[in-house]
C-alpha cells in the first residue's frame, strides 16, 4: 500500500510541475512576444493559439491529481460539523468513489474526443500557416485520469489509518 500511495503522489506531483512549467513557459513567451512587438516591431502572431491550446491546458489540467491528493479542490461542507467521526469517513470514502466515477468517465470522453483530433489532424488557421493543435487534446483526458487516480487511491487510503498518515506526509511535503 505504501509503495502504491508513494507511486501516485510521486506521479501527480510531477504533472503539477509540468503544470506550473507551463505557467513560466507561457509568461516567458508572452513577455518575449511584447517585448518584440514593442522594440523590434516583429509580431509572434501563433502566441494567442499558443497560450489558448498548449498552456491554459496545461496550466487547467496537469495538477487535477496532485490538488485531489491534498484535499484543495473548492469543496462545500454543510454538515460535517454535526456527523460523528465515523459518518463522515464513511461521506469521504463514497464522495472518493463517486469523484473517481466521475473523472474516470471524463477522461474516457476526452480520451475519445482526443482520439478524434488526432485523426482530423485538427490545426488552427493562421494568416500564413495552418498550426496544428491536436496534440494539446491528449492533455485533458490523462489530468483527468490522472484525478481518477487520486479519487480512487483516497477512497482505499480513508479505509487505512496507516496509508492515510504516509499520504498526509508525502502531500504536505513533511518528507523533504
Amino acid at each position: 500500500m505504501s509503495l502504491l500511495v508513494r507511486f501516485s503522489a510521486g506521479l501527480c506531483r510531477v504533472l503539477s510541475f509540468l503544470g506550473a512549467v507551463a505557467v513560466v513557459l507561457m509568461m516567458l513567451h508572452v513577455t518575449l512576444d511584447v517585448i518584440l512587438l514593442n522594440v523590434f516591431r516583429i509580431s509572434m502572431n501563433t502566441t494567442p493559439e499558443i497560450v489558448a491550446h498548449y498552456y491554459m491546458v496545461a496550466v487547467a489540467f496537469m495538477p487535477l491529481g496532485w490538488l485531489t491528493l491534498r484535499n484543495q479542490m473548492i469543496s462545500v461542507e454543510l454538515l460535517d460539523f454535526v456527523l460523528p467521526k465515523w459518518l463522515r469517513n464513511l461521506s469521504d470514502f463514497v464522495i472518493a468513489l463517486i469523484g473517481a466515477a466521475v473523472y474516470g468517465l471524463l477522461s474516457y470522453a476526452t480520451w475519445l474526443k482526443a482520439l478524434r483530433e488526432l485523426r482530423s489532424r485538427s490545426f488552427v488557421d493562421l494568416v500564413t500557416v495552418q498550426m496544428p493543435v491536436w496534440q494539446s487534446h491528449f492533455i485533458v483526458p490523462a489530468g483527468f485520469g490522472l484525478a481518477a487516480l487520486a479519487c480512487a487511491l483516497l477512497a482505499i487510503v480513508y479505509l487505512s489509518q496507516t496509508a492515510r498518515a504516509e499520504l498526509q506526509r508525502l502531500t504536505t511535503g513533511a518528507d523533504e
